[in-house]
């Protein structure tokens, strides 16, 4: 059995995100909303799946922490690819401010635990997925 520290739950977090990207990024072909609700829905499982599980076999585990490994694990890609082509990767750059916005619904969720939140984080995240994406390409048209 692995002893579970909290450096290692945030690297696995980490790993856990990147490899979760790699998985969604194909959805970013799509010009609707599509990758705002595939990606950004995997990462508020994922995270509020990471802080739920890491959090019982961790004590005094900072679920904030987790999801700081949510997002880094998710730009550990970005990064570069925007920093090579920038102009050209610019019409996925809500995409990413979309599963910002769901890793910290999420840390928000799982922290507070009353249905109150889950709804308000929902109409949040709604919001964002239905008004953005269309704004968004009008914006670079």
């Amino acid at each position: 059995m692995i002893n579970l520290t909290k450096s290692k739950a945030f690297w696995i977090t980490c790993l856990l995100s990147t490899l979760l990207f790699m998985v969604t990024c194909w959805t970013a072909v799509f010009d609707n909303s599509t990758p705002y609700w595939a990606e950004s829905s995997g990462f508020f499982i994922l995270t509020y799946l990471c802080i739920d599980e890491f959090s019982k076999k961790i004590q005094n585990l900072n679920p904030w922490a987790i999801g700081f490994a949510s997002i880094l694990g998710q730009l550990l890609l970005h990064v570069p690819m925007r920093a090579t082509d920038f102009y050209g990767s610019l019409g996925s750059l809500m995409v990413v401010v979309s599963c910002i916005i769901a890793i910290l619904l999420a840390v928000i969720c799982w922290k507070d635990k009353r249905p109150y939140s889950f709804i308000l984080s929902y109409i949040v995240w709604v919001m964002f997925n239905c008004f953005v994406p269309e704004m968004w390409s009008d914006y670079l048209s």
